[in-house]
């Protein structure tokens, strides 16, 4: 019987899971799509190279929407089977919320370890590869990127401009060249005609520009010095451009446990604060919580006594509620961790604590059969309200 049980109760939850799972990945997702169709329309880049960029992106979105959709699958599938009467009839049988937990909390608990591995080790090594990998195309395609009668502005400090772009897309004419990579001056070239290449071995973009004119004006002075050319070669460090060849600073939500922990440290050594580490440390691990506490809160969210049914209406609703307030209050934690008015580690936990808090309260009013006090309130009130408005309609008299 028991497990008869726990096979319909997950029966009724893994598809709203599954469908919540698609739906709110494809909507975080979307405008990550359309730059992918981008990518592949205007840069040529081939599909099974987007598909791996679509597979790293996954990982990061994956671990808010598996949260998400156990939420919506728990509220929904139990929604529609109190809408049924079979939650009324689990009672009446002596399934107490207890045993409806537990098939659900073997889901949560998986989904919680999964949250886990994504947030500790595939999402970090994920964003990793995705910068490299995006690097790459910038590299190989950065050719085929140039858009005509447009500033492109990919290359820090400088801006390039082409009138028309000739196939297959290394060669332009018109073509307007504004450079700014050197403090004390600027330079301004224009060409009839320019040859884009690359060179993989050097990580440069080479332009050479043909029957132009070369500006050039210092910082601290208004007027240009001009110089005619018939060849001129004008070079791009993608590398340097991009910052790749420097020793840079990982971005924590890139960094490995080990990294992390070796980066907060070092900023602790160093007498400095390590907010931004901490908060991503924390994070990591306050995440995977979140199924436990959506399981509870969701069990008891149906199986309280409300003497109404509930619909899969209900059960959507009530779960954008909860969401809501919960990413609400992980935004409103990591305000103030940034502005360094309450700890990280109090911060990135507040959702889990506060809505916790009220699952494991919600849960045992299930477990006695007794309304929430606000619901028990609200039934004093409109007893209380019922009784004085008895009292102050004036009764009809009687005529003598």
């Amino acid at each position: 019987m028991k497990r008869t049980l726990s096979l319909y109760v997950v029966a009724e939850i893994l598809p709203p899971f599954l469908l919540g799972l698609m739906a709110f990945t494809f909507i975080l997702l979307t405008a990550r799509i359309l730059k992918l169709v981008e990518l592949l329309v205007t840069r040529g880049v081939p599909a099974s190279q987007i598909g791996m960029l679509f597979a790293l992106i996954l990982p990061t979105f994956l671990e808010m929407t598996l949260p998400m959709a156990l939420l919506l699958g728990i509220l929904m599938g139990l929604s529609g089977m109190s809408s049924d009467y079979e939650i009324l009839a689990f009672k009446a049988c002596g399934i107490s919320p207890l045993q409806v937990l537990l098939p659900i909390g073997m889901i949560a608990l998986f989904v919680s370890l999964l949250t886990l591995g994504i947030t500790t080790h595939v999402g970090p090594a994920a964003d990793m590869a995705l910068k490299k990998e995006l690097y790459n195309i910038a590299k190989t395609r950065v050719t085929t990127a140039l858009k005509e009668k447009v500033f492109n502005d990919d290359f820090p400090q400088v801006l390039i401009y082409v009138e028309d772009v000739i196939p297959p897309g290394n060669t332009s004419q018109g073509v307007l060249l504004v450079d700014r990579r050197d403090p004390e001056k600027e330079n301004i070239i224009f060409g009839k005609v320019a040859i884009f290449s690359s060179d993989d071995s050097s990580g440069a973009l080479r332009l050479k520009i043909f029957d132009g004119v070369l500006h050039e004006r210092e910082k601290n002075r208004s007027d240009f010095s001009q110089t005619h050319f018939n060849t001129y070669n004008f070079n791009i460090d993608l590398d340097e451009s991009f910052n790749l060849t420097r020793e840079q600073e990982i971005e924590p939500q890139d960094m490995s446990l080990r990294d992390l922990g070796h980066a907060i440290r070092l900023k602790e050594s160093q007498g400095a604060k390590p907010t931004t580490e901490l908060m991503e440390l924390h994070q990591r691990f306050s995440f995977p919580f979140a199924p436990m506490i959506f399981s509870l809160l969701g069990v008891a969210l149906v199986m309280l006594p409300t003497g109404a049914r509930t619909g899969r209406f209900w059960g959507l609703v009530s779960c954008l509620f909860w969401l809501l307030l919960y990413y609400t209050l992980l935004s409103t934690g990591r305000a103030l961790a940034e502005k360094e008015l309450l700890s990280p580690a109090i911060a990135m936990w507040i959702p889990n604590l506060v809505v916790g808090t009220v699952a494991v309260y919600l849960f045992s009013k299930a477990l006695r059969e007794s309304p929430p006090l606000a619901r028990e309130a609200w039934q004093r009130i409109s007893i209380l309200w019922g009784h004085l408005s008895q009292r102050a309609t004036p009764k009809p008299r009687r005529l003598s």
